[in-house]
């Protein structure tokens, strides 16, 4: 079958030269397959995003060698609508020249619809325009297309509350985000029909938190209505379609269950949304979704949102898990362990084949890697006109820790709103690598002089921001924060010009380090840690600043495997990764333990080399439990990234 990737992977053989510069400004060369498919021929990709970054990785990585006399295949890509004349004349004087675009690939379409598409969405469009009839679709035709084809979205056949339903259920569930010219034309084509006119159709279509408050709110309502309450409730709950997603909702975590008095008496369907026995209903919903889990393992090559979708119910398990540690038979046990290392097993593979894709993934819409983060802030501020920014980064916070936090939050009468998603830390997923990546918003590779320091990070954040025409004045850094109190915050808040807020927040870490109770432990801290975290967004948001929250690294329940004895030959010592400046000893530890394995070096200085543990194993003494980080398990990598906001509801 034809494939869009063709008309790109034909100029990319090896060998056919030394450097190509690529104008891509719909980054179809960066979509996830092509970009694999690229590497894979042996070619190297370097955004030219930050002219100075930029210049420091060519001089260092390659221009050196070429000048050694040694070969590699090296792509520059300008994502920008600029031409290709805009780059430093020693690029355009070697190296050979390509441009690709979405109006090239799909003439018959409407460009500025087509450019706010994700690529992820370009394999099903172009099958379906291999079957278009060759007529130019205007605007509106083809947004209509592109619902139609890559959302599965007809909005000339939503017509009944059902069918609504089925369409907010499957959009909200698969959480895909859709470009917001294709939202406002389905707003507008549901707003004109009278059935709708009761639907906060503005509040619940592009929010998939907004509608899911929307379903909790109606749940009750319904269940009223099956005992002859008042009918309030505008949900068709009981249609065979709208029921499957529902039980799935509940399982998930997404809805919670809410207590009724007479439970036994309402159909079957409804009990997984009633409480009955929490305990029991905890232990049946685990189960349940120990099967789910294991039956939807991705492969190799999924794309990234498949195992961001299997590390938040993963997440989920974790909390019940620990939770009912206490009350599972020893086969609960057993399962338990054995899809948690197929999981992990499943994850390096992958890591291993699609990792050193995903920085080079666009960012401006959703965040991929944590040093993305900045970057997606930048084009908020920008687009929402906003003045006043905190990013807070929880050190080591893993996403079952984050759920522990946020049922806590529920908990509690706090006025907040959350928008929740995730990304990938870098590997090694320690604080001075993957934490100083997010606030000098670049690759590791570009601070290699402080990479084992997170001394540097109120000086990267302050370029970060200055290169954004942010005064450095407005910028401010503080770390050991812990409460809403903290002396550090005083300090930054009380600068008048402030605008620009960076806080770490070291507690996670630090208890997680510490904690001999392993992750149940670690849970138990939270709980009674979690009014401090209250009262520091709420400082924020008092303050007027768009608040958001990530982590730069989890962290995962390890058994010690025994530790190298190699004292200075190892710059960076950990439970979960050594780093060495030499191979060679690298090599010598690996020998050592078989169940170790060298890591790549993606996105590291070239002389650093990394060594890790395989599955749930740690570099400690044997038999040693730890909770720790540096490793590639689904819970050191995948973190949360979460945007608190005042609910105005």
């Amino acid at each position: 079958m034809a494939n869009w990737r063709d008309s790109i992977l034909k100029h990319f053989k090896r060998g056919i030269a030394r450097l190509t510069l690529v104008s891509d400004p719909d980054g179809l060369l960066t979509e996830e397959g092509t970009l694999t498919a690229i590497k894979d021929r042996g070619f190297d990709l370097i955004p030219f995003e930050d002219s100075i970054a930029f210049r420091f990785a060519y001089e260092s990585k390659y221009r050196s060698i070429w000048d050694q006399g040694q070969k590699t295949d090296l792509v520059v890509v300008l994502r920008s609508e600029g031409e290709l004349e805009s780059l430093p004349y020693d690029l355009l004087q070697f190296g050979r020249r390509l441009e690709f675009s979405l109006h090239k690939l799909f003439p018959n379409l409407n460009y500025p619809v087509l450019e706010s598409l994700s690529s992820a969405h370009l394999d099903a469009l172009f099958e379906a325009y291999q079957h278009q009839a060759g007529s130019v679709l205007a605007e509106n035709g083809t947004k209509e297309f592109v619902l139609t084809h890559c959302f599965h979205i007809v909005p000339s056949l939503i017509s009944t509350p059902v069918g609504l339903m089925e369409m907010l259920l499957s959009r909200h569930y698969q959480n895909v985000p859709i470009p917001e010219n294709l939202d406002d034309y389905l707003l507008q084509t549901l707003r004109s029909r009278q059935q709708f006119a009761t639907w906060p159709l503005e509040r619940i279509l592009a929010s998939r938190d907004e509608f899911l408050r929307f379903l909790q709110e109606q749940w009750p309502w319904y269940l009223e209505s099956l005992t002859g309450g008042e009918k309030k409730c505008i949900v068709p709950f009981d249609h065979q379609n709208v029921r499957a997603y529902v039980d799935t909702l509940f399982l998930e975590g997404l809805l919670t269950p809410v207590q009724v008095k007479d439970a036994k008496s309402l159909p079957t369907w409804v009990q997984t949304g009633l409480l009955h026995d929490p305990q029991a209903d905890a232990l049946d919903r685990m189960r349940k979704l120990l099967g789910r889990c294991e039956q939807k393992i991705p492969g190799e090559d999924a794309p990234h949102r498949d195992w961001q979708k299997l590390a938040r119910t993963w997440a989920e398990l974790i909390v019940l898990r620990w939770e009912l540690d206490s009350r599972l038979e020893a086969q609960d046990r057993q399962q338990w362990e054995q899809i948690h290392e197929r999981i992990e097993d499943g994850f390096a593979a992958w890591m291993l084949n699609r990792f050193g894709s995903l920085h080079n993934l666009p960012h401006t819409t959703e965040p991929v890697m944590v040093h993305h983060v900045p970057r997606y802030m930048a084009a908020v501020r920008a687009k929402e006109n906003l003045g006043k920014l905190a990013l807070v980064v929880v050190d080591g916070l893993a996403l079952d820790q984050w759920l522990v936090l946020r049922r806590c939050f529920e908990s509690k009468p706090v006025p907040w709103k959350l928008e929740e998603s995730s990304v990938f830390a870098w590997v090694p997923t320690i604080t001075s690598v993957s934490r100083q990546s997010i606030f000098a918003g670049v690759v590791p590779h570009l601070f290699p002089d402080s990479l084992y320091t997170t001394n540097r990070e109120p000086s990267h954040w302050t370029r970060f921001w200055e290169d954004r025409d942010v005064n450095r004045g407005a910028v401010e850094y503080a770390k050991m924060v812990e409460t809403g109190e903290s002396e550090q915050l005083d300090h930054c808040l009380q600068n008048p010009h402030v605008a620009i807020v960076g806080i770490v927040v070291n507690w996670v870490d630090k208890i997680a380090d510490t904690e001999k109770q392993g992750t149940a432990g670690v849970h138990d801290a939270l709980k009674l840690w979690s009014d401090k975290f209250v009262s520091l967004f709420d400082r924020l948001l008092d303050e007027g600043f768009a608040v958001f929250v990530t982590a730069d690294h989890g962290n995962v329940a390890a058994e010690g495997m025994g530790e190298p004895k190699q004292g200075v030959l190892v710059e960076s010592p950990g439970n979960r990764a050594r780093i060495y400046d030499n191979p060679m000893f690298l090599a010598e530890a690996q020998a050592q333990y078989e169940l170790s394995s060298a890591w790549p070096a993606i996105g590291l200085p070239p002389d650093r080399h990394t060594l890790l543990p395989k599955g749930l194993r740690a570099f400690t003494q044997s038999g040693k439990h730890v909770v720790s980080h540096g490793g590639i398990s689904l819970e050191e990598v995948v973190v949360p990234f979460v945007r608190i906001a005042r609910d105005e509801i």
